[in-house]
């Protein structure tokens, strides 16, 4: 969907906001292992260029002193790009393929090095075994959105090989500050949001802040409109230098939360004898289709030090979630008319989440060997109540559409809840001695998978464990030149049995990596290059002797280059700049899939992008160009 906008900002701030690029004195010390929260909340707002991170390794940590691939979106990038989806943030970075099936505003595929990626808020899992509640964020809430790249089980438990997209709240400052911006477009489009922050009390040891935004548009294809709004206020009580306790809540409704419109081959990319589909042809159900969601969540952050060697901090959260679902779709096409067969669905879902992650951080000193160990404990909990229905609707003529067939509800015809509870136990450990930094980690996990059929009272229960890790080593030069090599594991259950009724194992994840990481002294600017080789094993393929079966025989395999880089050239001015080249292929299969690439997934994903920004204190720019290629087999959806 094409958008033509118009964005008005308008701010206040108590404090002028400085970029630091990190180029300073701590910098040559052992290791940095923390941050202040809110001089990095400012500064995400005003730089476009991140020099920390906090995804990685769970505590801030200089990302040129990492052994890993980490990219990060600034508040301020996310204006600069206009960006209202959190897929919609990251186009511009490097190996990620943010909107593989067009613009989806219904819930986020992320695919990061040919896999799926797992979407995390401030450190916590949001569940992804729902789907019509998945819950949803505006990106004007957040503070940051961090890509790592790469298995990150070892600290996050279950996730898939490709990475995980770790977003963090905006949290109370210590300066008031506040703003208010207001878009429009075409497509009736109009937006609007604000965010207000500040001390509520004199000592500045109550910090407040409250961000909401609203959302309206029409897309380019007939009888279809995105709706939401949200709101997000959080609280901070700070009663000494060692200690802090934030509250966040986020409450949001969307009204429309988007629209399903899957396109043919034939008529859209391709010739079709009986006449081309229009870009604004609506193949579902003007009147009945509706998507509605409502979310809520509200949690906290904690955070003592006990004194300069150890640190606790506690992250929790609670979220729920609801989606009620009704579509008529497109699915198939004649032959001989212009015609596309059409299908319905009564969809209804309800989803809950509880997770807690507790860690313990220690720095330590064994001779000249400088150390950050952190120990944790994390546990999580989902549950799922999922009702569905199904039937069919009209052909529809996509040259001269009618739609005055009505199309009856489908009745629900399948019931069942489903929870998952999932403990694990990580223990890292980061040393550094002279500019050498070696990081080893690993951690056990333990998951339950429980499965209910409501109108059968069917029920299902498995239990899996994995144990994965990560070792890496680099070297920090002092030009900032940091040269790395890591290696990192992953898993994913599996709820599928073989012939014989054994569980499947979980999918295991596999990746090798080295890279380039330069940080200038004297700029304010980040260069990373990275190449990896990624397989996935125990993957499931058909089973050649037992039909409709499968074995866990399958492996895939995605390898590839990722270059990004980021410049503040002035106060003004920033660029922006990177390039990828991933290649995803089925190195192991029984249903002739073998040496080809994944299904969904491009047989070759190149990237390059290469604008420029320009950022001022109530106005972004961008200007620059995006190239992409994607190649998709058998449909694409507008």
């Amino acid at each position: 969907m094409k958008v033509l906008a118009c964005t008005i900002i308008a701010g206040y701030s108590g404090q002028a906001f400085t970029a630091d690029n990190g180029q300073d004195s701590t910098k040559e010390q052992t290791i940095v292992v923390t941050a202040d929260a809110g001089a990095q909340g400012q500064d995400d707002e005003s730089n476009i260029v991140a020099h920390s991170a906090t995804a990685g390794s769970k505590s801030s940590q200089l990302i040129s002193r990492t052994s890993q691939s980490i990219a990060v979106i600034t508040q301020a990038q996310i204006e600069a790009q206009a960006a209202k989806t959190i897929p919609e943030a990251l186009r511009y970075v490097s190996g990620v393929a943010s909107e593989n099936a067009g613009p989806d505003t219904r819930f986020d595929t992320i695919i990061v090095r040919g896999f799926e990626a797992d979407e995390y808020l401030d450190g916590l899992r949001l569940p992804r075994e729902a789907w019509w509640s998945r819950p949803a964020w505006d990106p004007f809430l957040l503070s940051r959105i961090e890509v790592v790249k790469g298995p990150a089980s070892v600290l996050y438990g279950q996730a898939n090989p490709g990475g995980i997209v770790n977003m963090v709240s905006k949290t109370p400052q210590a300066d008031a500050g506040g703003q208010v911006y207001v878009t429009a477009g075409n497509n009736n489009l109009f937006g609007t949001g604000f965010d207000i922050t500040g001390p509520l009390n004199a000592d500045k040891t109550l910090l407040g802040r409250v961000a909401g935004t609203f959302f309206d548009t029409q897309t380019q294809v007939d009888h279809t409109r995105y709706q939401h709004y949200d709101i997000a206020p959080s609280l901070t009580w700070q009663p000494n230098e060692r200690t802090s306790l934030t509250l966040l809540a986020q409450l949001r409704k969307d009204p429309d939360s988007g629209f399903y419109n899957q396109m043919p081959l034939s008529g859209t990319l391709t010739h079709n004898p009986n006449g081309q589909i229009s870009t604004s042809f609506y193949g579902g159900q003007p009147g009945f289709d509706k998507y509605e969601r409502e979310q809520g969540s509200i949690g906290y952050q904690f955070r003592h030090d006990f004194n300069d060697t150890v640190i606790f901090r506690q992250n929790l959260r609670y979220i729920s979630s609801t989606g009620n679902y009704l579509m008529v779709y497109p699915w198939g096409e004649h032959a001989d008319a212009p015609l596309i067969d059409r299908y319905s669905m009564n969809l209804k879902e309800t989803m809950s989440n509880f997770s807690v992650d507790n860690q313990a951080e220690f720095h330590l000193q064994s001779g000249p060997i400088a150390h950050v160990l952190l120990a944790g404990i994390d546990r999580m909990h989902t549950s799922v109540r999922s009702q569905a229905g199904y039937g069919d609707a009209s052909p529809i003529n996509y040259l001269d559409p009618d739609y005055s067939t009505p199309v009856e509800k489908p009745a629900f015809t399948s019931n069942t809840h489903s929870t998952l509870d999932q403990t694990g136990f990580y223990l890292q450990d980061q040393l550094e001695w002279n500019n050498w930094i070696v990081n080893l980690a690993g951690r056990y996990d333990a998951a339950k998978t429980k499965s209910t059929d409501l109108l059968t009272d069917s029920r299902s229960e498995r239990n899996d464990y994995a144990t994965t890790g990560r070792a890496g080593l680099l070297y920090h030069f002092d030009n900032g030149l940091a040269p790395y090599i890591s290696y990192s594991t992953s898993f994913v259950p599996s709820s599928n049995t073989d012939f014989y009724g054994h569980a499947f194992k979980p999918t295991e994840g596999k990746q090798s990596e080295i890279g380039l990481k330069y940080d200038p002294v004297g700029l304010d600017a980040l260069f990373t290059l990275a190449l990896f080789n990624l397989r996935e094993t125990n993957v499931a393929t058909p089973d050649p002797d037992h039909a409709n079966f499968s074995v866990q025989t399958g492996e895939i395999r995605s390898r590839g280059v990722e270059l990004d880089g980021k410049i503040n050239l002035t106060p003004a001015w920033s660029v922006l700049a990177s390039w990828a080249f991933t290649d995803p292929k089925v190195t192991s299969a029984n249903d002739g899939t073998e040496g080809k690439h994944p299904v969904g997934i491009s047989p070759s994903q190149r990237q390059t992008v290469d604008p420029v920004c320009a950022e001022r204190p109530a106005r972004r720019f961008l200007a620059g160009r995006r190239r992409a290629l994607y190649r998709q087999q058998l449909c694409h959806q507008r």
